[in-house]
């Protein structure tokens, strides 16, 4: 070899360390499938008609269908319905006639609780269930998935969001973060 490629070898060595001072790799954090990480960044989404706006998943894939976004990344995702509202929800009217429509439209719906809670962006009723997710279309099976919906009433608008994971997935503080940062516009 000639002298000026060992010079590159060797300042190539030196800079990475070289055999003398090895560094130990870390291992990289590894998450459930549907796992939103902890690293995960966050972007405010302003919905069309400017009635609402929350942060969700940056880089996540978005689409807006009317009054109606969705954002998903594998097998995660946020969905956000607004419109106009008759009354404020309510645990009663949820169970009465919410609940029903969404029997429907839901495969494997199972309501695991259903209670009021309050949000900086006012009162809310929060809807826990289970359902059965998208079929893979190689093997016609679908992951239980878990689902969080919340239902926020304001000045005749209301406001659904709704997330969505295979169950199991840890996505307890993200789900919190985006719920907490719905704000009335």
């Amino acid at each position: 070899m000639n002298k000026s490629v060992l010079l590159a070898l060797a300042l190539n060595a030196m800079t990475l360390g070289g055999p003398a001072h090895a560094q130990s790799q870390v291992a990289p954090e590894t998450h459930s499938v549907g796992d939103i990480p902890d690293s995960q960044a966050f972007v405010r989404y302003a919905g069309a008609a400017g009635h609402y706006s929350l942060t969700v998943p940056e880089g996540w894939a978005r689409r807006v269908q009317g009054n109606q976004v969705s954002f998903t990344s594998k097998l995660g995702a946020v969905e956000v319905s607004s419109g106009k509202a008759a009354a404020s929800p309510t645990v009663e009217n949820v169970k009465g006639s919410l609940l029903p429509a969404l029997a429907k439209t839901i495969p494997g719906l199972k309501v695991t609780s259903v209670q009021a809670v309050r949000l900086p962006a006012g009162p809310a009723v929060l809807v826990r269930f289970t359902s059965a997710g998208t079929p893979n279309p190689v093997i016609g099976k679908s992951l239980p998935m878990e689902n969080d919906l919340y239902i926020l009433g304001r000045n005749g608008q209301q406001l659904l969001v709704r997330f969505t994971a295979p169950l199991g997935a840890d996505n307890v503080d993200a789900w919190k973060q985006m719920a907490q940062s719905i704000q009335w516009r």
